[in-house]
């Protein structure tokens, strides 16, 4: 049963970060934007899938881009969301890069705070943050986003969710990084730098598997480690690919987002059924074996 999805509301973003798995693997020039109608059509599905099976939904409004980007539409969606599932089957987070939010955006998801989950990417202290997380000319984003997340602390009363991309460079300051997190945040999701051939960056399943488990003997939540749930190796847990999760972008349905781009595993269109792409995805994708990823079974480049 599908329980978790990630729609990408945009391709656009104000950086340029030099291991974004993203830029790599597609031309976001030719990537079409979802517009109003189709966002809203796929939360209606949803409604309906959720509904009709008795379950709920975890949708990420994330993807190629910067989904702050297109506050409106997340705007819209949640609204939407309020209205028509007053039971709160559907709940929603989204991953901002902190590099453009406003007093107005933080009373926003303040206000819709029961419904939508903010979280912010850093990772880590400023040295090793700017290492990879750059503006097109090569200026970093650590003061912005800190400044970003100050404000969340005044506004929320506590430290925002943190997402960080671990790779050679953390793995190399893993003491610093840990402590970093460890001083500043209570919720931490570290994830697996992926499709990246860097020799300076790359890092195995292995070396990802030990750096978790030295952050697992801090005072963090990581939610790693909270139960094996079906969802992403990248961040450390299972594969949800073929069981529980679909990606939306450029139009399309695909078994996760490392697939956009390429048609052998396109599953739907943002306007089919859930229960449609559902049935597409048990029809053509076996589940790898726990412990693996299915895209990294696959062997593409």
């Amino acid at each position: 049963m599908i329980d978790r999805s990630c729609i990408s509301l945009s391709s656009k973003c104000q950086l340029s970060c030099t291991y974004c798995h993203f830029d790599t693997r597609i031309d976001k020039n030719g990537v079409e934007q979802i517009s109003d109608k189709d966002a809203l059509k796929v939360i209606y599905n949803f409604h309906q899938y959720a509904s009709a099976n008795q379950t709920g939904v975890k949708i990420g409004l994330v993807g190629s881009g910067e989904p702050l980007l297109r506050l409106d539409r997340i705007k819209e969606i949640v609204y939407t969301a309020e209205r028509i599932d007053p039971d709160g089957r559907l709940n929603f987070y989204t991953i901002s890069n902190g590099m453009f939010f406003t007093e107005d955006t933080c009373k926003f998801f303040f206000e819709h705070r029961e419904r939508i989950k903010l979280c912010f990417s850093l990772d880590g202290p400023q040295k090793i943050h700017d290492l990879c997380r750059r503006t097109a000319n090569g200026k970093g984003s650590y003061s912005t986003v800190v400044k970003s997340i100050q404000l969340y602390r005044e506004t929320f009363g506590e430290a925002p969710s943190i997402n960080a991309t671990v790779h050679r460079e953390t793995l190399r300051n893993a003491e610093s990084v840990l402590n970093f997190f460890e001083e500043n945040f209570k919720e931490v999701t570290f994830s697996k730098l992926v499709d990246v051939e860097s020799p300076h960056l790359r890092i195995g399943k292995e070396d990802f598997q030990n750096f978790m488990e030295l952050a697992r003997t801090r005072n963090l939540a990581l939610r790693q480690f909270n139960s094996r749930k079906y969802d992403c190796t990248m961040y450390g847990r299972l594969c949800g690919v073929g069981r529980t999760n679909i990606y939306f972008d450029n139009g399309k349905v695909y078994p996760c987002g490392r697939f956009v781009g390429n048609r052998k595993y396109e599953l739907g269109t943002v306007r089919d059924s859930i229960d449609v792409i559902e049935k597409n995805m048990v029809e053509r994708i076996t589940p790898c074996t726990d412990g693996q990823c299915y895209h990294d079974t696959l062997n593409l480049q």
